[in-house]
């Protein structure tokens, strides 16, 4: 009977406030930031993050924040990724190219010159 009991607390759902789940999440970018992201794994930020913590965060509603915090950084990690390519990709074009694109700058008339022209032509 006492398992049981001891069964159900456990399975009881855990209530997290705002400032828990933001320090939660707080410390699972910081921990990624730190990382390899070759190497790293949602399981090792979560293990971290839980012995910095002193909080098990092995438990579902920890481990749901834990995944969206992952997740969150790998996206903008990848966006960022992409971004740089790009620039690289056009700057080693350029260097196996050995010409760099210059912009083309337009003239521009000024009115004097443009009214003696006037002036000119209507003579």
């Amino acid at each position: 009977m006492e398992k049981e009991a001891a069964t159900a607390r456990e399975e009881e759902e855990v209530v997290i406030d705002k400032d828990l789940k933001k320090k939660i999440k707080e410390t699972v970018r910081k921990i990624l930031k730190r990382s390899s992201l070759l190497e790293i794994t949602e399981i090792k930020a979560r293990e971290e993050a839980s012995a910095e913590l002193g909080l098990d965060l092995s438990r579902d509603p920890y481990k749901l924040m834990v995944r969206e915090a992952v997740d969150s950084f790998i996206e903008k990690a990848i966006t960022k990724i992409e971004t740089e390519m790009g620039k690289l990709h056009t700057q080693i074009v350029e260097d196996v190219d050995g010409v760099k694109k210059k912009k083309k700058k337009k003239k521009k008339k000024k009115k004097t010159e443009e009214v003696v022209e006037e002036t000119t032509t209507a003579a």
